[in-house]
């Protein structure tokens, strides 16, 4: 009686959710032509092919010739509605899901399961940030930017449903099956952050899911291989697990994927949420008027073992769509048997069946499949544009959690000694290399432990900056050997979680940066030096470093590093500075270059041409060292006298001497402005004064000598002596 009140107090605090809005993918196409499209489909189509649109299977696109096999039976034998693609290749993905569509007598809803984006499932696409880094964002403009990206690179490849995001509180810090993909521990955080993602999702055409309802953040055991029990009060259910979830119904979103999850709180009969009526039809439609499509987890895991068929438990329950179903054809059968035994009535079969319908001309699928093959097709997916996404979403989610004596940013450079220490990993990672463009840095790195010598050494900088890529023992033990560096500033490249390992932290400053990889250690090295503004907060308690939503703001106070599309150029600005440097190194205009283009205090070009010298003898480099004189003409003279002309304040064929006063007497008052810019002065492009003082004989006997001897006692090189009369004043 008391499990019975406490479900009922839970009823009652939600149950001013009844009547919730309709979602919105449904709302904006309402109409008589999607009415007459889904009452055409419908009617065409037999119980049992009707029953068939409510299935989702699992097809393994590896093999290709086996895959199309597998998708003639279910898509032309059993009829299904929906795809769902384990892992494969982007030209996999592509041919099968061509070919799916083109037998499907009804248009297929092509589902993905990438939290993460399409490479969770596609490899060669573009590799987001895990939910766990994204919950230390602050701006959730940001993710919505990410759910249209991903929502575009989808509708690339024919998905229209995604199975994200996750909504599970990841209150457990133990939690194997959840953990790095949820947003964090904080209910209101995992539910803003992932109401921004769906909404991008679905205004850019593809329908969210938000899952695991009720909830699977508080759990040590992994549904998977069997069935977990959510221990939460009714309370705690209200008002952590079910809350992102409540608000995501509000906002009029589309999908909700129900666990495997054992919740006594809300249904005492231990049978799974997936199958339960009090959690699905009751607690989830009824109470918090749910409207949209009701997706059961896989049905072939441990989890949604009962002890009837689960497709049919599952409906019953409430479900309107059967994902990954351990046998189609025979799972069809068993819904057939069951509406015709009067278990399940043939007009709940009828309404999920429209509603299926209903959703696929919501999401375009009633005007016909585009083919999605192309040779294009792998740059259109890992685009500029999805490059600049995925930046601003890594520089956002660095969180500063400790900045004893405000080190950092790193400041006074060019009077302190610096040391990248990288644990985990070899010294000539990008973090090492982007922290030496700040910086002149002693690199150091290690998979086990330091040496006494190294140790030695690494102490005499001024500045440690130890990074961390993984929490292995071996890890711990290194971070421990440099407890008595002065200013020893911690980089952590992984799961907040992991930190709590490294407990207790001498650090002086730390820096979480979420995960690792080459962005990651990008931006955490601009994160050190003041190359980004830090304003990421933690999103989880790490015990023994730092709670929940610890903080501690940085300025931007260098310049940074991105991309031109990051801060709104063309994304042919690259290609375009290309071809005009190499027009140059081919009409042999000069024989090498650097380029370097910033904008709003950040480097987006920066790049080396050529060699140094028509000979071809040694390449330009980033640290190839130019005459600071003569780009100062071109970056800031020329421009100016450009705007001059423009504004019509002199001609080319002015002389100069008509507006620098000096010039007007001697022999210097006819050159033109024309002439001065063309360089056409008749002189040399350039003298060598070394050459001229080591090569001459006039000058070789009084100023240079090759061994000491009379006046020429002044070392300049080994075995090259100076007179003492061409000694420079050092005042």
């Amino acid at each position: 009686m008391k499990r019975v009140l406490i479900i009922m107090s839970l009823l009652v605090a939600t149950a001013f959710h009844v009547g919730a809005v309709q979602p919105k993918l449904l709302s904006h196409s309402k109409g008589g032509d999607r009415d007459a499209w889904v009452d055409s489909v419908f009617s065409s189509l037999t119980l049992e092919q009707r029953v068939g649109q409510l299935v989702v299977p699992v097809v393994d696109p590896t093999h290709i010739a086996t895959a199309k096999q597998v998708i003639y039976r279910y898509v032309k034998t059993e009829g299904v509605g929906g795809l769902l693609f384990s892992k494969g290749s982007i030209d996999q993905y592509a041919t099968l899901i061509d070919y799916a569509q083109s037998i499907a007598k009804v248009p297929l809803m092509i589902t993905l399961d990438g939290e993460w984006g399409l490479s969770m499932r596609i490899p060669g696409t573009t590799r987001f940030p895990y939910n766990m880094g994204l919950g230390a964002i602050v701006d959730e403009n940001l993710l919505y930017d990410y759910g249209r990206e991903v929502a575009r690179q989808c509708k690339l490849m024919g998905i229209t449903v995604n199975f994200a995001p996750v909504l599970d509180v990841n209150s457990n810090p133990d939690n194997p099956v959840i953990g790095y993909r949820s947003f964090g521990e904080d209910a209101d955080r995992v539910a803003r952050l992932g109401i921004a993602y769906s909404r991008g999702l679905e205004d850019g055409g593809v329908m969210s899911v938000s899952k695991h309802f009720p909830g699977h953040g508080d759990t040590s055991v992994d549904s998977h291989k069997s069935m977990p029990t959510i221990d939460h009060s009714a309370e705690v259910m209200r008002d952590v697990d079910l809350m992102p979830f409540r608000r995501y119904i509000d906002d009029g979103l589309s999908g909700v994927m129900v666990g495997h999850l054992n919740v006594p709180s809300l249904d005492s009969t231990g049978v799974p949420a997936s199958m339960s009526h009090r959690i699905i039809t009751d607690l989830l439609k009824n109470d918090m008027g749910f409207r949209g499509m009701v997706f059961t987890d896989a049905l072939a895991m441990k989890g949604a073992i009962v002890g009837e068929n689960n497709c049919v438990a599952a409906l019953m329950a409430g479900a309107d769509v059967l994902l990954s179903p351990s046998s189609v054809k025979g799972d069809i059968a068993a819904v057939l048997a069951a509406v015709k035994s009067g278990k399940i009535s043939e007009s709940s079969i009828n309404q999920r069946c429209r509603k299926m319908l209903e959703y696929k001309y919501a999401l375009g699928l009633s005007v016909g499949h585009k083919a999605v093959s192309s040779a294009s097709l792998k740059g259109k997916l890992n685009s500029p544009e999805a490059d600049a996404v995925n930046r601003k979403l890594v520089s956002a989610m660095i969180a500063c959690v400790r900045n004893d004596d405000d080190l950092l940013p790193v400041r006074d450079i060019e009077r302190k000694s610096i040391a990248v220490v990288n644990i985990g990993e070899g010294k000539g990672n990008t973090f090492a290399q982007y922290c030496g463009k700040y910086a002149d840095v002693d690199a150091y790195g290690t998979t086990t432990a330091f040496t006494a010598a190294q140790i030695a050494s690494i102490e005499k900088h001024d500045i440690v900056i130890a990074a961390v890529y993984n929490d292995k023992s071996a890890s711990v033990n290194a971070l421990k050997q440099l407890k008595g560096c002065s200013g020893l500033v911690t980089v952590f490249f992984m799961n907040p979680y992991k930190m709590s390992k490294f407990a207790p932290l001498d650090s002086k400053a730390l820096l979480l940066v979420g995960e690792n990889g080459e962005l990651a250690q990008e931006y955490g090295a601009q994160a050190v030096f003041g190359g980004i503004r830090v304003n990421g907060s933690l999103p989880v308690n790490v015990k023994g470093i730092a709670p929940l939503g610890a903080c501690v703001g940085l300025v931007k106070t260098r310049l940074g590093y991105t991309s031109p599309t990051a801060i709104g150029f063309d994304s042919s600005l690259d290609k375009r500075v290309d071809s005009l440097v190499n027009v140059g190194l081919r009409t042999g205009a000069f024989p090498g270059c650097q380029v370097l283009v910033a904008k709003d205090g950040n480097v987006i070009i920066n790049r080396s041409y050529g060699y140094v010298d028509a000979a071809k003898t040694r390449r330009v480099n980033d640290s190839t060292m130019y005459d600071i004189a003569s780009v100062s003409k071109v970056a800031g003279t020329l421009p100016g006298l450009m705007l001059a002309y423009d504004e019509g304040l002199y001609k080319l064929d002015d002389p100069v001497s008509k507006y620098v006063e000096g010039l007007k007497s001697g022999d210097k008052s006819d050159i033109t402005i024309r002439q001065m810019l063309l360089h056409e002065s008749g002189l040399p492009a350039s003298l060598s004064i070394p050459g001229i003082v080591m090569d001459t004989a006039t000058y070789k006997g009084r100023l240079i000598a090759y061994r000491q001897r009379g006046a020429n006692t002044i070392k300049i090189s080994r075995g090259v002596y100076g007179n003492k009369t061409a000694r420079m004043r050092k005042d």
